[in-house]
């Protein structure tokens, strides 16, 4: 095992995160911004559309699209604004812009939202930006992504792009970050009370941590089988859950490699050494975490524990195959 597993330095803790999603049946409403009379006759204007998650963050709906509706008019590009409650809404959208040729799709959200928008537009000649709005917003904060609207509207008018790479688990996309064990279980747990948001994430953490057991792992990659006593167990694609919690910190989009951050339970006392290396960038110092790079793993787990990908619940099993997905999406930055 200590042939694959690169264990680094001294001290404490153990954590969990995710962010973003869906939500339940509803409606959809469009709205399209051309931006002066000059630029609707020029039909070589980019076309974007941006589609919005109803249920992340808290400002309105309406005040937002009203923000949009402004800050675009600067911008030499044309808009069509959709606002969602579910994801069958925005898989319908997206299938019915790419028939009409779009290139460009915007997700305003979290990372919830950017997955399901991802993984409809892989391995197409699209481009995806993102407009954070979500509880953790981690892939776009690993690309340093303005978090007010004017900022992120310019950079994304650069249509400066990068073909990044995404994971499988149990044939689920997963664009950030993936997770086994207390992330799966507390991204399961999030918002089913229609709570969200950075404090009502912690303060599950909070209630769930001491009760929850760790799971023995079978861990196959890299042609060597281990074992490990884990509390979570976290693919990175990117460097970190969200909120600047960052669980692999040498992780790369473009690699074609995942980070496999194995990471024990902590006890109490020293959870707040351990966080304090998390929003450092140096969990990897912890003498609970290790962790190793490869392109492919079997995971196997002694009872069925819940997993996760991008922060939203994705069920339970007890056998986890995780893969690499090289250079399969282009994302705006």
């Amino acid at each position: 095992m200590d042939d694959i597993v690169k264990k680094m330095g001294h001290g404490g803790g153990g954590g969990g995160g995710g962010g973003g999603g869906g939500g339940g049946g509803g409606f959809t409403f469009k709205c399209q911004l051309h931006i002066s009379a000059y630029h609707y006759l020029y039909h070589d204007l980019d076309q974007f559309v941006f589609i919005i998650n109803s249920r992340s963050g808290r400002k309105s709906n309406k005040e937002l699209h009203q923000r949009i509706s402004s800050e675009v008019k600067s911008l030499d590009f044309l808009a069509d604004v959709y606002i969602t409650e579910h994801a069958d809404e925005t898989q319908q959208i997206i299938r019915q812009e790419l028939a009409k040729g779009t290139k460009y799709f915007v997700a305003i959200g979290g990372d919830g939202t950017v997955n399901t928008l991802a993984k409809n537009l892989v391995h197409t000649d699209t481009f995806l930006g993102i407009i954070p709005r979500g509880s953790g917003n981690g892939l776009a904060r690993h690309f340093h992504m303005p978090r007010n609207l004017k900022g992120a509207l310019n950079r994304l008018a650069l249509k400066k792009s990068k073909l990044i790479d995404a994971i499988l688990i149990n044939d689920h996309w997963s664009f950030n970050v993936a997770g086994i064990g207390f992330d799966g279980y507390i991204s399961t747990k999030f918002g089913q009370d229609g709570k969200r948001g950075m404090r009502n994430y912690m303060k599950l953490i909070h209630t769930e941590y001491a009760s929850y057991p760790p799971v023995s792992m079978e861990i196959v990659a890299l042609q060597q089988t281990f074992h490990e006593d884990l509390f979570q167990l976290a693919i990175a694609n990117a460097s970190q859950y969200g909120n600047n919690a960052i669980v692999a910190p040498k992780a790369s989009l473009e690699d074609q490699l995942l980070d496999i951050t194995l990471i024990q339970k902590v006890p109490m006392t020293l959870l707040p050494s351990f966080l304090l290396k998390v929003f450092s960038r140096n969990i990897l110092k912890s003498r609970y975490v290790k962790t190793f790079q490869t392109d492919h793993c079997t995971v196997h787990t002694s009872r069925p524990v819940h997993f996760h990908t991008d922060g939203d619940g994705r069920g339970m099993s007890d056998s986890f195959e995780i893969s690499v997905v090289p250079g399969c999406l282009n994302i705006l930055w």
